[in-house]
């Protein structure tokens, strides 16, 4: 910032020998890098930030219209070709519109995964959720950080409502969503009585901690 204050006062010292084009060069590049290092400097650490968090019921591929299929083909999404997957389909940064694709009247949303699923490390996978969640973050007590994973403890109430959706639904897959990004998709194997959900193998103990905090800060007081 010293350096772009010493820029601005020499272009200023020196207006009086520039020409008007030239001068209305000068000061619109020079505005934009300053504006660039504010911009570099004031960047937000999403640690510490309220999110949105929900569970949410996984589509399969065979649960969703052949003529959908055929349409995000069309938009270059790499269709999971095994139907009992949790995994849609896949695509690449660039190809992140196709989430803003309508699929309200099937009641499906379309999210993507927070990470990428290849060995070359180019695709996100993307997944059909049901949009309504099972649970929320009304429903969490507290979250801890535990190695790569994060331990998410239910109040009372979210308690309950957990046990009896595992119950009900073994065998389904869910989609832990953050800020409309998938972190993890287990299948439920049993009713869970415990009050716990555990969101496991995150890439390191640092983004788990961060997720924890920004939880914490999220549940309602």
């Amino acid at each position: 910032m010293k350096f772009m204050s010493n820029l601005l006062m020499n272009i200023l010292k020196n207006l009086k020998t520039i020409n008007s084009k030239t001068m209305k060069a000068i000061i619109l590049v020079s505005m934009s890098f300053l504006f660039f290092l504010i911009s570099c400097n004031s960047q937000t650490n999403t640690t510490g930030q309220k999110v949105v968090f929900g569970i949410h019921v996984v589509a399969n591929v065979s649960e969703i219209p052949t003529a959908i299929i055929d349409s995000l083909k069309s938009k270059g999404v790499q269709i999971e070709s095994n139907q009992q997957q949790s995994f849609l389909g896949y695509i690449t940064k660039a190809d992140s519109k196709v989430l803003r694709y309508d699929l309200s009247e099937q009641n499906i949303k379309l999210v993507k995964t927070s990470y990428l699923v290849d060995k070359e490390q180019k695709y996100y996978a993307i997944v059909g959720i049901r949009p309504n969640t099972v649970i929320n973050i009304a429903s969490v007590k507290k979250t801890k950080a535990n190695g790569n994973n994060v331990e998410i403890y239910f109040n009372s109430k979210g308690a309950t409502d957990w046990a009896n959706f595992t119950k009900q639904n073994i065998g389904k897959s869910i989609a832990f969503i953050i800020d409309n990004q998938i972190y993890a998709i287990p299948e439920i194997k049993g009713e869970i009585k415990q009050g716990i959900a555990i969101i496991t193998g995150l890439n390191n103990e640092s983004i788990a901690k961060n997720i924890s905090e920004s939880l914490n800060l999220s549940i309602p007081k």
